[in-house]
C-alpha cells in the first residue's frame, strides 16, 4: 500500500475561512461530546526570549490550556522546550486532566541557550511524540496539532523536519514573536494563514484567543482535509487517464512511456479492477488508449509502443481537458464514473498552455475526476494549480526523465487517491461556505450487530457495548455511505433497530448506549441468523442489497448455540451477506469459524474485557472486504490457508551510496522470498527503503500473491539520500510498518521476521529502537555490507548469529541461504525456533528496585508479593536467570546480590523475609546511580561482559526529590534496560525519563492491581535482547 499525504492546501483554507467569517466555533463548544486531539506545544528556550520574559511565554500556553477540553479522551498534551537540544517536558500520555498539564506548565523553568535548533526539535516532535507509546493517536484516526512558539530564525537546518511533519498529515501552526521568525514559520506550518504574528513577548498573549480558535478547529473536524486511504488493502478500482503533451520530443516521450509501462506492471489490470487510457495533445487532442481497450497488462504495454512524439511550439490543454471529459469519460468509452469508481486525470507537459485552461478543469472537477498535474521546462506552474484539483497533486519536474529515476512521488497518489470532489452546501447560517473535500476508500455498506443477550454474556455487557461503539465511531455513519442495524438475541431474538432507523452517528451511539440485554439460559444463534436476514437485511428495513451494496453482519456472542447453525450461516452468505464472528467466553472458536463467512473472519478472545484488541484486527476486513457467491461454492477475496503465517518486513539501504549496487539489493530480496508461501492468510511481505527518513514501497497489506510482490521488488527504484537514520528507520517499522493498520498480525500471535540491509553506518543510535523492536517480539535480522558497521549490525539482530557481515552486494548470495532457511522453516520446526529464540537470551541479570519510603509502608507486601510473582516465571540458576533486590527511601540498600542466590526457592525465601525500610524523601536518581556501580559490576554477578541481558525494574509510588535523568542515561549508555513501574502517586514524567523508552513505563492505579501487568512484564523481561561481549573495564567496588 502506497501512502499518500495532502501538503498545503486551499481545503484547508476554505474550511478556515468558514470558520472565522461565520462564527462556527462557538457552535461547536456547545457540543456535548469533547472532540479528540493530540496537542504539541514546541516553545523557544533560547536567549532570544529571555528569563524576564519567559514566564509570558509560559502564560500564553496557560491561556490556550485552559480553553481546550484536556483528557485521556479529548484532547491530550505534549510540551517540548527548545535551544541547542530540545527537552521534551511531558509526553501526551504523561498526564490526563487539564489540572495536571496546567501545574506542569506553570512549573517549567528557563533553559536559556544561545543556539535555537529548531530542526532538531521538529525531529525530536516527528521521532518521538507522535507514535502510540508516546500517547499518539493518529492511527485511530486522531488529528495531531503542533503550535510552534519562536522568537527567531532557526540556527540549523528545518527542512527535513518539515517534510517529516507534513507527510504524516501533522496540522502545525506557528506563533512568531517578533519579525525574524514569521518567514521561516510560514514555510514550515500547514499554510501561511496558520502563521500568528505578536510583535514582542509583551504582547504575546492576544494571540491566545485565535490559536485557541484554530486547535478547536482541527480537533472539531471544522479545519480538515480527510486521508482515509491510508487503510487501504491494495490498489482498488480506479480508471485512470494519462493526458501527454505530445510535443516534448522522443527522449522524453520516450521516458514517459516507460513511467506509464512501470507503473502498469505494478497495478492489477483488468476491466473489473484498474482501467487505464491515454490520450495526446499538441494543437489538437488525440486519444491513443480508451479505458475498455485493453484487459490485460501485456496487451497495454504493447499499445503504449504506438505513443509517438508530435513537434508542434504551442499546446491547447484546455481543449485536451475537453477532449477527455467528453471522448473518455463516458460510459461508452469505459469509464464507470456511473458506477463511483475512481476517476484520474493526470497531466504531463512542458508548456503553457495556448488556450484558457480555467473553464476545462472546471468542468471536468464538477464531473468529481480527480486531476493531477505534472510540468517541466516551460510548463506554468500557476496554470497546472488551476488544473490540478488540489495544490498537493501538482508535480513541478527539472525533466520528465527523473519520472524513472524517482517515480513514487507521482505514483502514490494514482494508486491510493479514491472518491470524488464533493462541493458541501449550506451551513446552519444560510450562507454557502465552499469547503472542497476528497473522499478516499469511500465506504459504503449495511452493517447488523447480532448480539448475544443471554446470561452467558450477564455482567459483561459493557466490554460488548464498548467494542460496539468502538468500531461505529471508526466508520462514517449516514444514510448514504455505512447504515447501522442492531438486534439481540438468546431463545428468542428482538430488534433494537434497522438500518433506516437512525441517520446520524450520535443517534445511532446513544441507541447501542440504551441497549439492555434480554436475559436467557439458551441461545438460538441459527434462528437470530434467520431472523435477521428476513427481517433486516430487506429494503423496508433500509438493506441497500438490491443496489449492490455490501451487507455485512457482525455477530458477538458468549455461548455455545442449541440449535442447528451450519446450514443457516451458509444460507447467509449465499444470500451475499458477508458475517464476523466475535466471540469471548464459553463460546468455542471453531463455533465462530463455523458462522463466519470465512474462518478468518472469526475472531475469539478468552475474556471479554479483551474484545477492544479486536477493533484494529476487524476493522479493515470489515470496511474492504466484499463476498460473491454463487449456488455451488462460496468465494472471498482473501482465501483462508491452514497455517504457515508470518510477517516478512525487509528495511533495505535506499541511500545515493548503493545506487550502483540496487541491483544486488532487489535480486537478494527476490531471492528471499521466492520459496516462501505468499498470501494474505500465509506470508505476508513489505519493503522500506531509508536514508535519512524511512521510504515505503510497499505494505505488509499491500499485496495478496507472491506474483505481485515479485513484481513490485522487481520494479524497485533507489529512494536516493545523502545519509543513513537506521534508528529512526527501525523506531518507523515497529509503529507503523507492523502495525495492525499496516497489515501487522502480532496482536494474532504471528510471528514477524525483519531483515534490515544496510550498506553504511548509521548516524543516529541503533540500539534502543532495536531493543524496543525485539521487545515487541519481532525477530530481526541484520546484513551489513561494505562500510556498514559490525557492531551496530549486531545491536539491530535479535542476537549475534543473527548478524551477518559481507564485504560487496555481489556476495548477498551467501547470506540469502541462511535467511530463506530461517523465514521459510515449516510450522512446528518455526514454533521451536522461535521458542529457541526467546530462551536464547535466558541468561538475563534482574534487579528489582523497590521504593521503600514512608509512602508505600501499607503497600509493601504487595510490592514484595508481585516480584515473588514475576520471579517464580523465571528460570533461576547459575548459568540462567539471576535476580538481585535493592530497597530504597533517601538511601539505598541492597538486600542481595545477582551471585548471592542460585535457586528459585532461595530468592523467594529471600523476598518473603524483607522488611520494610521506611523513610524519607525518595531518592530514585541516587538508588539507580548506586545500582549501576554496584550491582551490574562482575563482582556481584553480572555478565554484563559476555553480553548477557541486564535488566532493571524499579517499582516505586512517589516523586523522587532528586534528579533522575542523569543517573537514567548512563544506565542507557551501558545498555541497561530499565522497566518503570508506579502507582497513582509516582511522577509519570520521572517515570518515562527513567525507562529504557517511555513504551518500557507501567502504571496501576493501586499496588493492589500489580497482577494486572504481570504477564505484560515477563513478556517484556524475557524478550530483551543479548548484547555484544565487551572487554572488561575498570569498576568500582561494592560500596560499605
Amino acid at each position: 500500500m502506497l501512502l499518500w499525504t495532502m501538503g498545503k492546501s486551499r481545503l484547508l483554507l476554505y474550511a478556515l475561512w468558514g470558520v472565522m467569517v461565520f462564527g462556527l466555533f462557538q457552535k461547536l463548544e456547545a457540543q456535548d461530546a469533547p472532540a479528540p486531539a493530540d496537542l504539541v506545544l514546541l516553545i523557544d528556550g533560547s536567549e532570544s526570549v529571555g528569563a524576564a520574559n519567559f514566564p509570558l511565554v509560559s502564560d500564553l500556553a496557560v491561556q490556550v490550556i485552559e480553553g481546550l477540553a484536556v483528557g485521556r479522551d479529548a484532547i491530550r498534551v505534549a510540551l517540548v522546550l527548545y535551544g541547542a537540544n530540545p527537552d521534551i517536558q511531558f509526553y501526551l500520555n504523561s498526564y490526563d486532566n487539564k489540572e495536571s498539564v496546567l501545574n506542569a506548565i506553570r512549573g517549567l523553568k528557563y533553559p536559556g541557550s544561545y543556539e535555537a535548533n529548531l530542526g532538531a526539535a521538529l525531529e525530536e516532535v516527528a521521532d518521538s511524540l507522535l507514535g502510540q507509546d508516546a500517547g499518539g493517536r493518529a492511527e485511530e484516526g486522531v488529528p495531531q496539532v503542533l503550535v510552534v512558539i519562536s522568537t527567531r530564525e532557526s540556527t540549523d537546518d528545518v527542512s527535513q523536519a518539515e517534510r517529516a511533519l507534513k507527510q504524516a498529515s501533522v496540522y502545525t501552526f506557528g506563533i512568531a514573536v517578533g519579525d525574524s521568525a514569521t518567514a521561516q514559520l510560514e514555510a514550515i506550518a500547514t499554510d501561511k494563514s496558520f502563521v500568528l504574528s505578536a510583535p514582542d513577548v509583551r504582547t504575546v498573549a492576544r494571540v491566545g484567543d485565535q490559536i485557541l480558535q484554530y486547535i478547536n478547529g482541527v480537533a472539531q473536524r471544522t479545519i480538515v482535509i480527510q486521508t482515509d486511504f491510508t487503510e487501504a488493502l491494495a490498489v482498488g478500482k480506479r480508471d485512470i487517464i494519462f493526458l501527454i503533451d505530445s510535443s516534448m520530443g522522443t527522449i522524453v516521450i520516450n521516458a514517459v512511456r516507460e513511467f506509464i509501462k512501470r507503473f502498469i506492471d505494478t497495478m492489477p489490470i483488468g476491466p473489473d479492477q484498474v482501467q487505464v487510457g491515454v490520450a495526446m495533445f499538441s494543437t489538437t487532442p488525440r486519444m491513443e488508449i480508451n479505458l475498455n481497450s485493453f484487459s490485460s497488462k501485456e496487451s497495454l504495454s504493447s499499445a503504449l509502443a504506438r505513443i509517438k512524439p508530435k513537434s508542434s511550439v504551442e499546446v491547447n490543454i484546455g481543449a485536451a481537458l475537453d477532449f477527455v471529459r467528453t471522448n473518455m469519460l463516458t460510459a461508452e468509452s469505459g469509464s464507470r464514473i456511473q458506477d463511483q469508481v475512481p476517476q484520474l486525470v493526470l497531466l504531463l507537459t512542458s508548456k503553457k498552455s495556448k488556450d484558457s485552461v480555467q473553464q476545462p478543469a472546471d468542468a471536468v472537477r464538477q464531473m468529481g475526476v480527480l486531476t493531477l498535474a505534472a510540468g517541466s521546462r516551460a510548463a506554468d506552474e500557476a496554470e497546472l494549480r488551476q488544473i490540478a484539483f488540489d495544490d498537493s497533486v501538482v508535480f513541478m519536474l527539472k525533466d520528465f526523465r527523473m519520472l524513472l529515476r524517482n517515480p513514487r512521488e507521482i505514483i502514490s497518489p494514482l494508486s491510493t487517491l479514491s472518491g470524488i470532489v464533493v462541493t458541501e452546501g449550506p451551513t446552519e447560517t444560510g450562507t454557502i461556505v465552499d469547503v472542497t473535500t476528497v473522499h478516499t476508500q469511500r465506504v459504503v455498506r449495511d452493517i447488523v450487530f447480532l448480539v448475544d443477550g443471554s446470561n452467558y454474556v450477564g455482567n459483561n455487557l459493557q466490554p460488548v457495548l464498548d467494542f460496539i461503539t468502538e468500531v461505529v465511531n471508526k466508520l462514517d455513519v449516514r444514510p448514504e455511505r455505512v447504515r447501522i442495524g442492531l438486534m439481540q438475541f438468546a431463545e428468542r431474538q428482538r430488534t433494537e433497530f434497522y438500518l433506516n432507523t437512525y441517520n446520524t452517528k450520535q443517534d445511532v451511539l446513544s441507541a447501542i448506549a440504551r441497549l439492555r440485554l434480554m436475559g436467557g439460559r439458551a441461545l438460538n444463534t441459527g434462528a437470530a441468523l434467520q431472523y435477521a436476514l428476513a427481517n433486516h437485511f430487506q429494503p423496508s428495513a433500509g438493506s441497500r442489497r438490491r443496489e449492490g451494496i455490501q451487507q455485512v453482519l457482525v455477530l458477538i456472542t458468549g455461548g455455545p448455540s442449541q440449535d442447528e447453525v451450519k446450514k443457516i450461516a451458509d444460507s447467509v452468505a449465499l444470500a451475499g451477506v458477508l458475517t464476523f464472528a466475535v466471540g469471548a467466553g464459553q463460546v468455542e472458536d471453531s463455533f465462530l469459524r463455523t458462522v463466519a463467512f470465512v474462518e478468518n473472519l472469526a475472531y475469539y478472545r478468552r475474556n471479554f474485557a479483551d474484545l477492544s484488541s479486536v477493533v484494529d484486527e476487524i476493522m479493515t476486513p470489515l470496511v474492504t472486504v466484499v463476498g460473491e457467491t454463487d449456488t455451488s461454492v462460496t468465494e472471498f477475496v482473501t482465501p483462508s490457508p491452514s497455517g504457515g503465517e508470518r510477517d516478512v518486513a525487509f528495511l533495505i539501504d535506499g541511500s545515493d551510496d548503493v545506487r550502483s549496487d540496487f541491483p544486488y539489493i532487489r535480486d537478494f530480496i527476490s531471492k528471499v522470498i521466492e520459496p516462501l508461501d505468499i498470501g494474505f492468510d500465509k506470508v505476508r511481505v513489505s519493503v522500506v527503503q531509508h536514508s535519512e527518513r524511512p521510504t515505503p514501497n510497499f505494505y505488509l497489506n499491500t499485496y495478496r500473491t507472491k506474483d505481485e510482490v515479485l513484481r513490485a521488488v522487481t520494479g524497485l527504484t533507489l529512494a536516493g539520500g545523502r545519509s543513513l537514520n537506521t534508528g529512526v528507520a527501525l523506531t518507523f517499522m515497529k509503529n507503523t510498518i507492523l502495525s495492525p493498520a499496516n497489515g501487522g498480525r502480532a496482536g494474532q500471535n504471528v510471528p514477524q521476521f525483519m531483515i534490515v540491509l544496510t550498506g553504511g553506518r548509521s548516524r543516529d543510535s541503533v540500539r534502543e529502537p532495536a531493543v524496543a523492536l525485539k521487545t515487541e517480539g519481532v525477530v530481526p535480522f541484520g546484513v551489513g555490507v561494505k562500510n556498514a558497521d559490525p557492531k551496530q549490525i549486531e545491536a539491530i539482530s535479535h542476537n549475534p548469529s543473527f548478524a551477518f557481515n559481507v564485504k560487496e552486494f555481489s556476495q548477498l548470495s551467501t547470506v540469502q541461504e541462511r535467511l530463506k532457511n530461517y523465514v521459510n522453516l515449516p510450522d512446528q520446526e518455526l514454533k521451536v525456533f522461535l521458542e529457541e529464540v526467546e530462551l536464547d537470551a535466558a541468561q538475563r541479570d534482574i534487579v528489582f528496585i523497590l521504593d521503600g519510603s514512608d509512602d508505600t509502608r501499607d503497600t509493601f507486601k504487595q510490592m514484595c508479593q508481585f516480584v515473588q510473582r514475576v520471579v517464580d516465571k523465571l528460570n533461576i540458576g547459575p548459568s540462567r536467570d539471576r535476580v538481585s533486590v535493592v530497597q530504597y527511601s533517601r538511601e539505598p540498600q541492597v538486600h542481595f546480590y545477582l551471585n548471592t542466590h542460585a535457586t528459585n526457592q532461595d530468592i523467594l525465601n529471600s523476598i518473603e523475609s524483607l522488611k520494610h525500610q521506611g523513610g524519607s524523601p525518595l531518592n530514585t536518581g541516587r538508588a539507580l546511580d548506586y545500582t549501576k556501580k554496584n550491582i551490574f559490576i562482575a563482582s556481584s554477578g553480572s555478565r554484563i561482559l559476555e553480553g548477557a541481558p541486564q535488566v532493571l525494574v524499579l517499582v516505586t509510588g512517589g516523586r523522587s526529590q532528586d534528579d533522575v535523568r542523569a543517573p537514567a542515561a548512563a544506565l542507557k549508555k551501558d545498555q541497561i534496560v530499565t522497566f518503570s513501574i508506579g502507582n497513582q502517586n509516582a511522577d509519570v514524567i520521572q517515570l518515562q525519563a527513567i525507562s529504557y523508552t517511555p513504551g518500557h513505563t507501567l502504571t496501576v492505579p493501586q499496588f493492589d492491581d500489580l497482577q494486572t501487568i504481570e504477564q505484560k512484564l515477563v513478556s517484556y523481561v524475557k524478550r530483551v535482547p543479548r548484547q555484544p561481549r565487551r572487554l572488561p573495564q575498570t569498576t568500582t567496588g561494592k560500596d560499605s
